[in-house]
């Protein structure tokens, strides 16, 4: 596959440039990026259509996929932390907080390890959202960011991962971030974004800008009951400061990322329900163990099959 050299903004900003000015749509480019066959370590990485991936394969017979070698990169928040294996400007929630002590216990730890990965590089920062300023270069930038981006690269002069997960949205909800509405790809002005779904599709359009040989996935969110947000949150479902709930946020993961023809990991579905989060998180929000365990296998079996 071609490697990334010179990470630099100017580069990611000309990559940018093209990306707007040679498509005639921003659907176009999104399915150039996903579906073009990505070729690593002598290998072939097979083809993966858009849509929500199911976790569970749907017969015994039915023979996975080999990742063997491939590099993957993470770009999340604090479910995805871990320290020393995020950049050191970036904010920690593992193993310092929850019950997630080795790295081992990690989600996607258990994801490349199951799938014979290698870790490329994990640009998930806690207490961070999709929405906000894209110009940010502190380890507090938003998703959306041309810093978070760049994260995603080991080094300046790093490989581009082969393999990239996306799974952040949270602290969107959390905060009652403006929901907004996507009805088409439309290409997204950088500097402050104000409502979710804009700052969702800038994201995807500079990841496919940076790594269009990627196979990037994007996933939903798990369900929560934080008393922060919840007026009542004994009830189901967790509804925040502007009536929004978790589902209205996945409906419009799952929308943007499809109409660029991403495929879609429903870790929603994994198996921590609303009724289990007090048995697979710590406080409602971030999974511990048990939980990672179940986010781990529903995602290896996405990937696989």
């Amino acid at each position: 596959m071609k490697k990334k050299t010179g990470l630099s903004l100017t580069a990611f900003l000309l990559a940018l440039s093209l990306l707007f000015s040679g498509c005639s749509s921003a659907a176009d480019a999104g399915d150039a990026g996903t579906m073009q066959e990505t070729e690593s370590a002598g290998q072939s990485l097979p083809e993966n259509d858009g849509g929500v991936s199911s976790s569970q394969p749907s017969g015994s017979a039915r023979t996975p996929r080999d990742l063997s070698g491939l590099k993957l990169s993470i770009l999340g928040d604090s479910i995805s932390t871990f320290d020393g294996y995020i950049p050191t400007d970036y904010n920690i929630f593992y193993p310092g907080s929850g019950d997630i002590s080795t790295v081992e216990k990690t989600w996607w730890w258990q994801v490349m390890n199951t799938a014979g990965m290698e870790l490329n590089a994990n640009a998930s920062s806690s207490n961070t959202t999709v929405t906000g300023d894209s110009l940010d270069m502190t380890g507090s930038a938003p998703g959306c960011s041309t810093k978070r981006m760049i994260d995603l690269t080991p080094g300046d002069d790093g490989p581009a991962p082969d393999i990239l997960i996306v799974f952040m949205g949270t602290n969107d909800f959390l905060r009652s971030v403006p929901l907004g509405t996507f009805t088409e790809p439309s290409a997204q002005d950088e500097g402050i974004t104000d409502n979710f779904c804009d700052a969702y599709e800038l994201m995807i359009q500079k990841l496919n800008a940076l790594y269009p040989n990627a196979q990037i996935y994007f996933c939903t969110l798990l369900e929560t009951n934080a008393g922060d947000v919840d007026e009542y949150p004994q009830s189901y479902p967790s509804t925040n400061k502007n009536g929004n709930t978790i589902g209205d946020f996945n409906a419009e993961i799952a929308t943007i990322a499809s109409a660029y023809s991403y495929p879609v990991i429903d870790i929603h579905n994994c198996g921590i329900t609303y009724d289990t989060l007090g048995q697979y998180t710590s406080d409602g929000v971030h999974p511990n163990a048990e939980g990672a365990k179940l986010i781990a296998d529903y995602v290896i079996n996405a990937l696989l099959y």
